[in-house]
């Protein structure tokens, strides 16, 4: 995460117009290169995850790719939504339907999700926070918390009842 840390990154988050720029175009680069890659490469060479969930709402099939934290097996995710005051839409979907398919560093299969709270997500926003330390800006900067979610490996059927398996 070193290119996180840099200043000219650091400066680049800060400034509105760029995160704009970021905002629309990362994303969809990331999900291609992702894909192609089986979730090796992203266009800023971060540690980032391809996720896929089923829409809290629609219940629609949903993509995302988010920057993570490798933690063993697991993924610790934070529902940053590049600093903005609401939720990232993600969040709510893992919520709803908490199993997903993630692709990651070679790595494509299911995985669990859940909040982390009290001391353990204390324990984990410390290392979060070193690893990117673009999470304590975002967190500076709205009056919510910032969600930490933990993704860990699970054995079955991803999907719900109404929407079926993904295919």
């Amino acid at each position: 995460m070193e290119l996180l840390k840099s200043n000219l990154v650091k400066s680049a988050l800060e400034n509105g117009v760029m995160v704009k720029a970021l905002m629309s175009t990362v994303p969809r680069l990331d999900r291609q290169l992702m894909k192609v890659s089986r979730g090796w490469l992203n266009v800023g060479f971060q540690t980032v995850a391809l996720i896929e969930t089923i829409g809290a709402r629609s219940g629609a099939r949903r993509e995302i790719v988010t920057l993570c934290m490798p933690a063993g097996n697991a993924l610790v995710l934070v529902g940053s939504n590049w600093g903005r005051d609401t939720h990232p839409a993600w969040y709510f979907n893992l919520q709803a339907h908490p199993l997903v398919q993630v692709a990651y560093r070679g790595y494509r299969g299911p995985m669990k999700a859940r909040e982390i709270s009290g001391a353990e997500r204390k324990r984990l926003w410390e290392l979060l926070v070193e690893y990117n330390p673009q999470y304590a800006r975002y967190q500076e900067g709205t009056s919510r918390r910032l969600p930490v979610i933990m993704l860990t490996r699970h054995s079955g059927a991803i999907g719900n009842e109404s929407t079926g398996a993904y295919s």
